[in-house]
């Protein structure tokens, strides 16, 4: 099971949003996924998951731990204005349209 560790956590005022810099720990598991980062960062600052972008995550090789970077938005309207597309669509906040 993995665990994660908050290392800091800095609001941002201008940009509506909460920085945050964790450390995630998984022995004898396979690396965890972007979205259930998102559900432990979201329980663990008490945040809607849907308001959490997981904007990287590095893993060095043979460790059973990575570092990551994540923003908290106090509404989902300063996440779309201030998130580029591709975090978006990454995170599950916005869906790519079939072209007909």
């Amino acid at each position: 099971m993995a665990e994660i560790k908050i290392e800091s956590s800095v609001e941002n005022k201008l940009l509506k949003r909460t920085e945050i810099r964790y450390t995630v720990s998984f022995k004898n598991s396979p690396t965890p996924k972007r979205e259930s980062i998102r559900d432990m960062l979201a329980k663990n600052t008490g945040s809607k998951i849907d308001l959490v972008i997981v904007d990287r995550n590095l893993q060095g090789t043979g460790v059973h731990s990575l570092k990551g970077y994540a923003k908290i938005y106090k509404d989902r309207e300063s996440a779309m204005l201030y998130e580029p597309d591709y975090e978006l669509y990454r995170n599950n906040l916005k869906t790519k349209e079939e072209k007909a």
